[in-house]
């Protein structure tokens, strides 16, 4: 018989109790368990779902990451799916919707946006800026591009939680600064450069030149590609 979830811990005490180092693991989780759910499945085991995941996390990694949230699977049996997404939901702050402001909206403020609403039905783009007049006024799904110039009064109006910049290196500091006065409470970092903030603020620096020096690294060292 298929263990249920036992009670639902409140979501202060789990996000604690999960490293950062874990949780991309934990939305890879999510993400495979809610397409396995859709496709009609309700149980799966730990070699289940690491074969969804293409072997790139063993069932080992999986068995102890899922421990952790609480009793929701049992031993040669596995895991309800259902209960599991909603823990994990839970856990990621996935249970709730997410209001996105996008700072600079050239090829890659745009293709953000667009895997956004293609992939993430929890995170809503609610503003967009630009300083271009060629992009100011233009509308993408139902959001107009604004000013940046007006950015501070959009912010009060869309109420967005998470803000995106996607803007020259050169301008980002100053972006950071006034999405942060304007009560945003977390940024995505696209630009090359480390921001220094004078208000508390959770930043995730996301640098596509320093992750493509992996691949080169390895690729350097790997079999075949050594000099």
């Amino acid at each position: 018989m298929i263990e249920r979830a036992a009670a639902v811990l409140k979501p202060g005490a789990i996000r604690l109790a999960q490293s950062e180092v874990a949780i991309p693991r934990l939305f890879a989780y999510h993400r495979a368990l809610a397409q396995a759910a859709a496709a009609g499945k309700n149980v799966i085991t730990s070699i289940g779902l690491a074969d969804l995941l293409g072997h790139t996390i063993s069932s080992t990694q999986i068995r102890k990451d899922l421990s952790a949230l609480g009793p929701l699977g049992r031993r040669g049996h596995g895991y309800a799916i259902k209960p599991l997404v909603d823990q994990l939901a839970l856990v990621l702050g996935l249970e709730r919707d997410w209001r996105i402001a996008i700072a600079g909206f050239g090829f890659l403020g745009h293709a953000f946006a667009t895997f956004l609403a293609a992939r993430e039905e929890r995170f809503k783009v609610a503003a967009i800026f630009d300083n271009s007049p060629a992009v100011i006024g233009q509308e993408w799904q139902g959001v107009c591009v604004e000013d940046v110039a007006a950015l501070e009064s959009a912010l009060v109006r869309v109420n967005a939680n998470i803000g995106v910049i996607a803007v020259p290196a050169e301008a980002a500091q100053s972006i950071a600064d006034r999405l942060a006065e304007s009560g945003v409470g977390a940024l995505l970092n696209f630009a090359p450069v480390s921001l220094r903030m004078r208000r508390p603020v959770i930043i995730r620096n996301i640098d596509l030149a320093g992750e493509m020096s992996i691949l080169t690294h390895r690729l350097s060292f790997a079999e075949g590609y050594t000099s």
